[in-house]
């Protein structure tokens, strides 16, 4: 099984780019001083994950592909807890 250091193992341009543009979207939320721009971030992230989870190249016998999608979903499971977060915030 892929860990986080084994994405790159993923042999996908389409993936590759995307995930790169969803580790830049994880540091702004990490470094965010509030739950709002945390989630305003994770709304970017969640519209990354849209975009990747759309991807005209998937194919479910593919490897490469399983994992992209599971680590995708973890992606978007991460930025809903996000937004659903800011709700709770005062």
């Amino acid at each position: 099984m892929y860990n986080q250091k084994d994405t790159s193992a993923i042999q996908c341009n389409f993936h590759q780019d995307s995930y790169t543009a969803m580790n830049e979207i994880k540091q702004k939320i990490n470094h965010g001083k509030s739950v709002c721009i945390k989630a305003k971030y994770a709304e970017e992230l969640s519209d990354k994950v849209t975009y990747l989870m759309d991807c005209p190249q998937y194919d479910d016998q593919k490897e490469d592909c399983s994992y992209c999608r599971m680590i995708t979903d973890f992606h978007k499971q991460t930025a809903e807890l996000i937004i659903k977060a800011r709700c709770l915030s005062p």
